[in-house]
């Protein structure tokens, strides 16, 4: 398993942090302190926008933690359409001034990964992993990113294994997520619930009759 640790300001967002930077440096030497506040502002901004922190995970093994900070929009039982089955699906919207890192809501191994909706055209790029626990519960996480254009990649590959609450990948100003769970598990969370990836429980497995 990949480790849980990550640098504080997530790699996508490096590359702006140090340009913005290194412009504000050229025009504080240059011209002086004052014409180089804004970058300086647009510095601090975007590493707040970007950053990854860390977060506390639950000691809770069969819970589910919320994938994304934002707000919970639906909870429902509908069709799987990646794993062909009947399943609850909870769909939360990212927050724009929330931390954009997308975790892994449990620990267990990845069996398979889809760029675009199964039997159809996806109207935008996505991200949906199948990961199965080692109990044999599967969940499918999708990751449908607010920039449209944007095809992401997550952190890890389909055969390794992730962990409840690990990074898995990063949607730069946010995303929409599902996650597709077993009929059975008890849902923990409420529409129009805010919460915090990695850290809040959304939902519980359940091996119960």
């Amino acid at each position: 398993m990949r480790s849980r640790h990550y640098p504080i300001i997530a790699r996508q967002g490096l590359w702006f942090i140090l340009a913005l930077i290194g412009g504000a440096l050229y025009l504080n030497f240059s011209y002086g302190v004052l014409p180089s506040i804004p970058l300086w502002l647009a510095a601090a901004a975007t590493a707040f926008l970007f950053r990854d922190p860390h977060r506390q995970i639950p000691a809770k093994p069969l819970g589910l933690v919320a994938p994304a900070d934002g707000r919970i929009v639906s909870v429902q039982k509908a069709h799987d359409p990646w794993l062909e089955r009947e399943a609850c699906c909870l769909r939360l919207k990212g927050s724009i001034a929330g931390s954009y890192t997308v975790r892994s809501p449990m620990e267990g191994k990845l069996l398979k990964q889809w760029y675009a909706v199964p039997k159809g055209a996806a109207s935008r790029f996505v991200l949906a992993t199948w990961i199965q626990s080692d109990e044999g519960d599967d969940i499918v996480l999708v990751v449908r990113p607010k920039l449209v254009w944007l095809r992401l990649r997550s952190d890890v590959a389909p055969g390794e294994r992730t962990g409840q609450g690990m990074r898995f990948c990063f949607s730069p100003f946010g995303a929409q997520v599902e996650i597709w769970m077993p009929l059975k598990s008890r849902i923990e969370a409420k529409v129009g619930d805010r919460v915090r990836s990695g850290s809040d429980i959304i939902g519980m497995l359940n091996h119960g009759p």
